[in-house]
């Protein structure tokens, strides 16, 4: 009995693993708009970043998908190609995934925005495609839904409203598409904790059955706040628990916003 008992801890054990999560608004605009040097800051991001199985990038409007795997060559890269505009200004969402290889991906969708605030004021937000990235992965014989967005930005009514009306978009979407599966969300939501506004994302929360993974008190070289976040939930089959989150140092100042990882423990 004692020996049976041995032997079903063991099983156990080999059935959780830890996934190590990223997500990063690498700021990778041309030159000329980012006002920096995206070309000399985006590999050492890319470099740095490769020990995490799961990495949700933002704001990649430069780099093709071939470029970001050839700097992260033990990866699978999905980068959004959707787009709300014709050739030659057909630019998309700037979502990047890059997973581990180690990770099967099932399923992958891009979801654009309906709405949009600012073509030539509010942060000009009209510009570009703005939407998530839908993956569906199995890690270790169960699925895993991921999702990579990132909001409009500005601080005006119209782009408070068109925030609010994205994270519901993305709350009726996950509801309908991912309903007893592990959820993973991660992204720039352009929303603050400290704000009225963040009311929406706990209530995101609250309709999915997600958790805020916490980097409130850790440093973060960013003039912004805390509008990065990284969202959770296992499932009847899956358990996922929260080890650590925090922000990465080595990867912080590389962009305009700061690098969040987490740490999970992942068992079946």
């Amino acid at each position: 009995m004692k020996i049976n008992f041995i032997y079903f801890i063991l099983i156990c054990c080999t059935l959780a693993s830890e996934l190590k999560v990223l997500t990063y608004n690498i700021h990778a605009l041309s030159p000329f708009i980012a006002g920096d040097d995206p070309h000399g800051r985006i590999p050492k991001i890319l470099s740095g970043s490769s020990e995490n199985n799961i990495i949700f990038f933002q704001e990649n409007w430069i780099f093709s998908d071939k470029y970001f795997n050839r700097q992260l060559p033990e990866h699978q890269i999905i980068k959004s190609k959707t787009s709300k505009f014709f050739w030659p200004f057909n630019n998309s969402s700037g979502l990047t995934l890059a997973l581990s290889d180690s990770i099967k991906i099932l399923e992958t969708n891009d979801v654009s925005y309906g709405s949009c605030s600012g073509w030539i004021s509010k942060d000009n937000d009209c510009l570009a495609t703005k939407g998530f990235q839908h993956v569906r992965i199995e890690i270790d014989g169960e699925m895993v839904d991921l999702y990579n967005t990132h909001l409009d930005a500005g601080n005006s009514r119209s782009d408070i409203e068109t925030r609010r009306l994205q994270i519901k978009q993305l709350e009726s979407y996950a509801i309908k598409n991912s309903a007893g599966i592990a959820v993973i969300i991660a992204g720039d939501l352009n929303v603050s904790s400290e704000s009225d506004e963040f009311s929406a994302v706990l209530s995101l929360c609250a309709a999915l059955g997600v958790s805020v993974a916490d980097w409130v008190g850790t440093e973060a070289d960013s003039p912004f706040g805390k509008l990065d976040y990284i969202l959770y939930r296992g499932s009847l089959d899956t358990v996922i628990e929260l080890n650590k989150c925090s922000v990465d140092s080595r990867l912080n100042g590389l962009s305009d916003h700061p690098p969040i990882k987490a740490s999970f423990n992942y068992t079946r």
